[in-house]
């Protein structure tokens, strides 16, 4: 490779573990290796790669408000410009979208993340006594996972709140962007809202049963109030006895006084009418995590209104004729038949509605079961709203997200044809202006699981040499890229057919945005062709030894 000056730095701190990478993956981005920093060389300068714009599309700027034959300009992951005659800057890199229409990313309300169990299966120092009350639980610490973002990227979703999955009163949750890279670079919120299960009981111990749940929950947020006021007042008198610190309850404390949202998952329509009661009682600013059944009782739920964030899943057609399948259940049939009318009937209630995919087996079931209550009468533009604007509107995040308009995160769902069909053909999704190709996967037919020694071909440069590690399985794979000297985390891994397909961040390297790779497996030999921010190249790889790294070492 060519020695020439480099025009970026390389912190000393990284350069001894990643050099070697560096010198393979530096000619991705046409930055020759290089012994130190220095000036850039003359020459034209090519697109911004934080410039991108979109032409000739459909934009909807929100529900109900349309351009035909627009365009959009997104710089440094903001939408800069939305319009049907904007100027489109030389530096941009053009993406012409004909026959495509472009909407605000869509933002999923209610998703969940189990939180790693301490190996002692101790309570923190400090905490409440029970295992299931957990309030000081922080989401920011474990909720961002790749492999997760990337399913609710191929529904169509670009941002995401995340909380706790287990517990009573089980922590606090983020908001997130969906995209690669790291949990710095996706956050948007921490502590959005202390969340509640008032149907969690333990499998030994108390409670043992919903009322003792309610009860449990009640009496903790009392005595987080208590905690609070007996706080202030040794702030006030320091003579008196200092109460003992409690992490359990200072971190309940805000919401137990009203400052910070509460959201209770329920599990049915009468745990949701027990919520809403006990939010009443404690004076919470709450939302619900609905159940689907709520028409049973829809005037005592539309009575005490309050945000519900209403999972769109509802039950299969039953089967029938088969002989263990004659005997259904009438209430079952009912549900069946009443739940995609369920949407319709709380938005007529004046209910204020968010959509989520939770409950579903995948998210991107979501547009199967979106089609149903379209199909039952939902207004599309409602459920448009109901996860872009109404969400938006909800986390207090309307100035960033929810719209595609100048100034908002270039967080784009971009489609062919109708959106609200059972399998839409969605394109891709941008987040923080980072394009991300959405396409279906074949059945896999190879385990590209092992260690692999990639040769990049980089034309006159010669043939660079790096190391692709694959572990997990078929379905939940993930790797690394690097060479003896270090490695890199791959963002996503996955298998279509007998292609391999993994991306990573690219930024480290001083070239902002993502690196693909596609690699089509033939035994332990494979070939293909990768994408940088700069421009296409071939590879080609052969498994080492065995395709287990863990027999390998």
């Amino acid at each position: 490779m060519r020695k020439t000056e480099m025009p970026f730095k390389i912190e000393l701190a990284i350069q001894p573990m990643f050099y070697a990478l560096l010198m393979g993956l530096g000619w991705l981005a046409g930055i020759p290796a290089a012994a130190g920093p220095g000036p850039a060389g003359p020459g034209p300068a090519g697109p911004g790669p934080g410039t991108h714009a979109l032409t000739s599309v459909r934009i909807v700027v929100s529900p109900g408000v349309e351009i035909e034959g627009g365009s959009l300009v997104l710089r440094d992951g903001v939408i800069e410009a939305v319009g049907a005659d904007i100027e489109i800057p030389p530096e941009a890199q053009l993406w012409e979208r004909e026959n495509l229409t472009v909407y605000a990313g869509w933002i999923e309300t209610y998703s969940v993340a189990p939180w790693p169990q301490a190996e002692s299966g101790a309570q923190p120092q400090g905490g409440h006594p029970n295992a299931l009350v957990t309030p000081e639980r922080d989401m920011t610490l474990h909720g961002y996972d790749e492999a997760r973002a990337r399913k609710l990227r191929q529904a169509g979703f670009t941002s995401a709140v995340v909380a706790p999955e287990s517990g009573l009163l089980r922590g606090q949750s983020i908001v997130l962007n969906l995209g690669e890279g790291t949990l710095g670079e996706n956050l948007l919120r921490r502590g959005l809202a202390q969340h509640v299960s008032l149907s969690e009981v333990a499998e030994d111990g108390y409670p043992s049963s919903l009322m003792g749940g309610v009860a449990l929950t009640r009496q903790t947020f009392y005595d987080a109030l208590w905690y609070a006021e007996a706080q202030a007042a040794f702030g006030r008198r320091r003579s008196q006895n200092r109460p003992s610190f409690d992490l359990s309850l200072e971190a309940l404390a805000a919401a137990a006084q009203g400052q910070q949202l509460v959201i209770f998952e329920s599990e049915d329509m009468l745990g949701t009418l027990r919520a809403m009661g006990l939010a009443d009682e404690l004076s919470l600013d709450a939302w619900i995590v609905g159940s689907g059944d709520e028409y049973k009782r829809l005037a005592e739920i539309a009575a005490t209104p309050r945000p519900l964030l209403l999972p769109l899943a509802f039950p299969d057609p039953p089967e029938v004729g088969e002989e263990d399948n004659l005997n259904l259940d009438l209430e079952d049939l009912r549900h069946w038949r009443a739940a995609p009318d369920n949407p319709r009937l709380l938005l007529a209630a004046d209910m204020t509605l968010a959509f989520t995919s939770f409950g579903l087996s995948e998210p991107k079931e979501i547009h199967r079961h979106l089609h149903r209550a379209i199909e039952q009468g939902l207004d599309p533009q409602a459920a448009l709203a109901a996860v872009t604007t109404t969400p938006a509107r909800l986390l207090g995040m309307s100035e960033l997200l929810g719209t595609v308009e100048a100034g908002k995160l270039a967080n784009l769902l971009v489609v062919e044809g109708d959106l609200f069909i059972a399998k839409p053909k969605i394109r891709e999704v941008w987040v923080d202006g980072q394009r991300y190709e959405i396409k279906e996967l074949k059945p896999p037919e190879v385990d590209p699981v092992g260690t692999w020694a990639v040769v990049i071909d980089a034309g006159p440069d010669g043939k660079i040499p790096v190391q692709l590690v694959i572990q997990g399985e078929v379905g939940d794979l993930k790797g690394t890229i690097g060479s003896s000297a270090g490695s890199l985390p791959l963002g996503s891994v996955e298998v279509s057919g007998k292609v391999l397909e993994a991306s990573f961040d690219s930024t480290p390297f001083g070239m902002p945005g993502m690196i693909q790779l596609k690699l089509t497996i033939d035994g332990d030999s494979a070939k293909g062709s990768g994408t940088s921010p700069q421009g296409p190249f071939r590879l080609s790889g052969k498994r080492q030894v065995t395709a287990d790294p863990e027999v390998e070492r």
